[in-house]
């Protein structure tokens, strides 16, 4: 069945040049009606440039990163249209997550051949993410991620990061309230997953993307040679079983400090202390591969 669908390309990702021209040829040789929107790197005015059309389109399909589909969120929950992802960024967490395929023409045909499936959106202060939010090491991780480090390392962009950010590792004194009571940790970083998976290599097989639970993990590094046994639990996939390792899972957390401390929302600068972290279930519907196998 014919659609009517909002296409938005950041042409400035990793993958996105001509990437808009070939998303549209590939939809509109499937039979479905295509409006182009600038992808403004304004979130508000992106929002309202999506929201507008609500009524008028069946489909929101962005094209970019993480930060690019984080971005148009606000606007196609008001337009009240299923997302199709077209993966173009570096690292993609969320496409790797649902198993969304990479090469264009393949994503584009997820809307003819894929199903819809409703997941969970995490909220810190307002600001929404679909894998992750963090305080500590992960903030120096993301600035050192430049886009030359992304451009020359690709993949590899944030294992280099993290690697030069160990030499400036501190302990930070964070206090976390959950719903059943109060607890204080000496972390390096705290992480507040929504999905199983996350900063590109770290999974929790027992987590799940659609279950309105979030997970947070605090690290206590005491020495950086601590890092290789994070590394072996991240290998052998029980990273909350490592050592220096804590975790939680909860509808909602609030994290306090002395000082104020910046939050990273999927890489991005976000907020900072005092946060509230709270899961938003079923917040939006996906288009994904009909037997995709890390959903229900």
């Amino acid at each position: 069945m014919a659609k009517r669908v909002l296409l938005a390309v950041n042409e400035h990702a990793r993958r996105g040049k001509d990437a808009a021209a070939r998303a549209e040829a590939a939809l509109r040789e499937a039979g479905h009606e295509v409006t182009l929107v600038d992808c403004d790197p304004d979130p508000k005015r992106f929002t309202r440039a999506i929201a507008a059309y609500r009524g008028r389109i069946d489909v929101a399909a962005i094209g970019g990163g993480d930060g690019t589909l984080i971005s148009a969120i606000a606007g196609i929950r008001e337009a009240g249209v299923p997302l199709l992802i077209l993966p173009l960024g570096t690292i993609n967490e969320l496409s790797r997550t649902l198993a969304i395929p990479f090469e264009l023409e393949a994503a584009c045909a997820l809307l003819d051949d894929g199903r819809t499936h409703a997941i969970d959106i995490g909220s810190v202060n307002g600001k929404w993410f679909f894998n992750e939010a963090s305080i500590g090491l992960s903030t120096h991780v993301a600035r050192e991620q430049t886009e030359e480090v992304k451009s020359r390392w690709g993949m590899l962009a944030i294992p280099v990061a993290t690697l030069r950010s160990l030499a400036s590792m501190r302990r930070h004194r964070l206090e976390v309230e959950t719903e059943h009571e109060t607890r204080v940790f000496r972390t390096v970083q705290l992480t507040v997953a929504n999905s199983y998976r996350f900063g590109g290599v770290v999974e929790n097989p027992e987590s799940r993307i659609d279950n309105g639970m979030l997970d947070l993990y605090s690290i206590d590094l005491r020495h950086w040679w601590d890092a290789f046994g994070i590394l072996i639990a991240v290998t052998l996939r029980r990273f909350p079983q490592a050592k220096c390792v804590t975790d939680l899972r909860g509808k909602r957390f609030v994290v306090r400090s002395r000082h104020p401390h910046r939050v990273f929302a999927d890489g991005e600068p976000a907020t900072q202390t005092p946060a509230e972290f709270v899961s938003v279930p079923k917040a939006v519907e996906i288009f994904v591969p009909p037997e995709s196998p890390v959903l229900a």
